[in-house]
């Protein structure tokens, strides 16, 4: 009977390990529209156009409202990092997704739209609104997995 109850226990262990989401998306962007919000005229205003390289980690560890996100970008020859950990995410149409994250210094939302292949990303909030707001033009980066390669034997 014991063994019976630490079996059903270690099945059932594995099939909830097995249900939660692991994973990770990486995308590479080589443009990124850089906008304000201008309070005189209560929309945002296009700064300036941006044509360097970004790289745009979403890690989702357990359920999609848990893990991080890490965007790097060259910016005038120098690299420059935000990065928070996911604290909701929102299911915003069928193929469209947005998490907000939040780090020590900053809150943020990253909403990323595969139709257009954009990810936009809001920061800076100042009492209810961002303040600033980028549009990457992105492309899905494939992850190398962490399966092993199996090498065939061959007797000589």
């Amino acid at each position: 009977m014991k063994t019976k109850l630490t079996l059903l226990l270690v099945m059932l262990f594995s099939l909830h390990s097995y249900s939660q989401i692991d994973s990770q998306k990486r995308f590479q962007s080589d443009s990124r529209k850089y906008y304000v919000w201008n309070n005189e005229f209560e929309k945002y205003e296009l700064k300036e156009t941006e044509y360097e390289n970004t790289v745009i980690d979403i890690r989702e560890i357990g359920s999609k409202t848990n893990g991080y996100i890490v965007i790097s970008m060259i910016d005038n020859g120098q690299v420059r990092m935000h990065h928070g950990s996911i604290v909701e995410f929102t299911q915003t149409s069928e193929t469209e997704g947005t998490w907000l994250l939040r780090s020590k210094f900053m809150r943020a939302k990253l909403t990323y739209n595969p139709k257009e292949n954009t990810i936009t990303y809001l920061y800076d909030v100042e009492g209810k609104r961002y303040s600033k707001l980028m549009v990457f033009s992105v492309t899905p980066d494939e992850i190398p997995s962490a399966s092993l390669k199996t090498v065939a034997k061959t007797d000589d």
